[in-house]
């Protein structure tokens, strides 16, 4: 093709069929060199989809929310994803104040809001789109006591004690709460799925212990251990003995100093100190919180409720009026299955683990039963001696501290909005799906633990799957002491932030709508007000100039470092040049929405007969003015490869462009014919 260009542009002898013949050709390429007005099957075809009027191609929701709070905080909106998240804007707010966000249509039609007021402990709420193309959302927030002020559980290392001094009202068994999204359980509810062994699903890890590193404390001074916030969040048993939930320490490469510390009875007792294991809002009512456990059974002979968890129906006891005050014996999974959508906030009673610098930890689950000599017998080959042998039977997030050649009991998964961890209840194995109790995991300032792995549990023979899978295990966590350059905010960092893919078309009335003859990636910063764009692709064959407003960014093929009517990374399944950064610092003035923002950005195209076009994002062309010059598609988008229509490449697209609004058809984007795309290099990645 390059070749041929040159040809057409040196040559002044082509006439006649010669000339018909060229301009046929070149109704199949990206370009109008000039030659409008011979027709285009391909603007025939754009028609025939259907498209409908007033859409803005862009493959979002505008939501306008209208926050209330009590005191200063930042609010956080994030996508709610399994593993993964990102930030789609934030904002600083006092008193009241307006957020616009941008919100990916996807096959996830909600998205949730953080509320952090650096003093207590994060909330989550979701917030549910309702199939509009923009939405207004009322909300707000109300600021609860810090952990730190509390009267959270220290975990004492208290010695076997009854199961009703587990329960009572000790004042040191009094609790506080750390709120997290609803959507966690839908997450654990995937992830440890009733009655499927992780074993064979491979997100998690079933076999591990944890060391601890040491921490920066919320006022910026290291500290020589490590705070572990345990939240009581899920589970699903149809056990009703006493099952007592704790942790255990030993040192580097011995088990000879192991300490056994019970934190709380899991089972028995349906109140901690008076309060509810787990607590629920329905509906965004956020004046009642219902109380819920971890049995199966229920003792008010209420109507059977037939759900749907996953794919797994579910016979359940359980009301769905949503009127009653109190759920102390309803089971999470099971309420999780009657409410669905309607539980917009979730919460677990929070204890306090703080871990001495250095120590290797796990977590157990015992029973009241004696401890068995098979297990007896491989806790003595580990090296703990007799006078450390725990007295009861257990079962541990070590696999080699359980019995059986399949001896693992527990499972750990982490993901972006949390990590959460589950046990087993039954000694000899159950059904091994690791979720009859299940609990959150927080660092000292609230935020998701990322754990420290030990060396054995990176190479434990139950792990390796899982690992190989998701990197996220293996990765060596951050040191500590990075927090105390940033503030303490590290973490926060480490969320992306939403990023959006402009494709274009610069062709005139020659469009092919393979959308690939620029490419942008473009990140908003909404904190910082600032924008960050990346060229991935040019298949333009003319002199084509970016802008940001009235700001030259550069001419592509430049940019590129190739010759004028070179294309770049349209021509192969796999990008052949790396992305080029037009710029980190564009202005994002605060409240910009990307419906708006993105018309920043215009093309200049030079033809070669000195003219020039302007190509703006928010332009219909077309006798009827409906036909886009361009896309701005949610996330790193894989455009399509040269001339092949999109609306091929992505077959959703037509349902799409005839309904907007159509929840069915909002990631068409994510659904390509693989042959027919350009998988893009990750910007600022050799």
């Amino acid at each position: 093709m390059k070749d041929f260009l040159k040809k057409l542009h040196t040559s002044a002898m082509l006439l006649g069929a010669v000339y018909l013949a060229i301009a046929g050709s070149l109704a199949s390429c990206s370009e109008d060199l000039g030659l409008s007005g011979t027709g285009n099957p391909a603007m025939d075809e754009w028609k025939s989809l259907g498209a409908a009027k007033g859409n803005t191609w862009m493959t979002s929701v505008s939501v306008q929310l209208d926050i209330t709070v009590d005191r200063p905080c930042e609010i956080t909106a994030q996508t709610i994803m399994k593993d993964k998240v990102t930030i789609l804007g934030q904002k600083d707010l006092e008193g009241s104040g307006v957020m616009f966000v941008d919100v990916p249509q996807s096959d996830i039609a909600s998205f949730g809001l953080v509320y952090d007021d650096g003093v207590g402990p994060k909330q989550y709420r979701r917030i549910d789109l309702t199939g509009e193309q923009n939405q207004v959302v009322r909300v707000s927030f109300t600021s609860e006591a810090p952990l730190a002020a509390a009267p959270l559980m220290m975990a004492p290392g208290i010695k076997s004690q009854p199961v009703a001094s587990l329960c009572g009202k000790s004042d040191s068994l009094d609790c506080g709460y750390l709120n997290f999204g609803p959507w966690a359980w839908g997450d654990i509810s995937l992830a440890l799925a009733e009655a499927v062994d992780p074993a064979s699903s491979y997100v998690s890890l079933i076999d591990y212990e944890i060391m601890a590193r040491g921490q920066v404390s919320p006022q910026g001074t290291f500290e020589s251990q490590e705070t572990i916030y345990l939240s009581l969040i899920y589970g699903y048993t149809g056990q009703t003995g006493s099952r007592i939930l704790g942790y255990y320490t030993h040192s580097k490469n011995t088990y000879a100093d192991i300490e056994f510390h019970d934190i709380t009875e899991t089972l028995t007792c349906d109140y901690i100190n008076g309060k509810g294991k787990v607590q629920y809002q329905l509906d965004n009512n956020t004046s009642v919180w219902y109380d819920a456990n971890f049995h199966y059974m229920d003792g008010n002979n209420l109507p059977v409720f037939e759900g749907y968890v996953g794919k797994q129906k579910l016979k359940t006891p359980v009301s769905t009026s949503g009127d009653r005050n109190k759920d102390d014996i309803y089971n999470t999974l099971l309420s999780y299955a009657a409410y669905g959508d309607r539980i917009t906030a979730v919460r677990g009673l929070t204890f306090k683990l703080d871990i001495p610098k250095g120590k290797i930890f796990g977590f157990y689950l015992r029973t009241p039963d004696a401890l068995s000599a098979p297990q007896k017998s491989v806790l003595t080959k580990l090296g703990i001696p007799e006078g450390k042998l725990p007295k009861y039977v257990a079962n541990y997030t070590n696999a080699k501290m359980n019995v059986n050649s399949k001896n693992y009991r527990s499972a750990l998964a982490i993901y972006d909005n949390f990590t959460f961890m589950g046990l087993d209840d039954a000694p000899l194995g159950g059904d091994y799906d690791c979720n009859d109790i299940t609990f959150a995991l927080s660092n000292v300032r609230g935020e998701k633990l990322q754990p420290k792995f030990t060396e054995e549990t990176l190479s434990s023979e139950w792990n390796q799957e899982t690992i190989k899978k998701d990197s996220i295990y293996a990765k060596p966590p951050s040191d500590p002491t990075d927090s105390l350059a940033t503030g303490g905010g590290a973490a926060a960092t480490q969320t992306p932030l939403q990023t959006w893919t402009l494709a274009y078309e610069n062709g005139g009335t020659e469009l092919d709508f393979d959308f690939n003859d620029v490419v942008l990636q473009v990140t908003p910063d909404t904190k910082n007000h600032t924008l960050t764009a990346w060229l991935m692709a040019a298949g333009a064959v003319r002199k084509t100039e970016i802008y940001y407003g009235n700001q030259l960014l550069g001419e592509v093929h430049q940019l590129f470092g190739v010759e004028e009517k070179q294309m770049v990374n349209t021509l192969n399944a796999v990008s052949d040049h790396d992305p080029v950064l037009l710029s980190s610092s564009l202005s994002w003035p605060d409240g910009t929405t990307m419906e708006e923002g993105r018309h920043q950005f215009k093309l200049r195209v030079h033809n070669e007969d000195g003219t020039t076009v302007e190509i703006k994002s928010n332009e219909l062309i077309g006798p009827d003015k409906d036909i886009p010059q361009s896309l701005c598609v949610a996330g790193e988008w894989q455009w399509p490869l040269e001339t092949e229509r999109v609306y091929n490449v992505y077959p959703v697209l037509s349902n799409w462009a005839k309904n907007f609004n159509d929840p069915e058809a909002w990631n068409w984007y994510a659904q390509p014919n693989q042959n027919k795309v350009c998988k893009p290099k990750k910007p600022g990645k050799k």
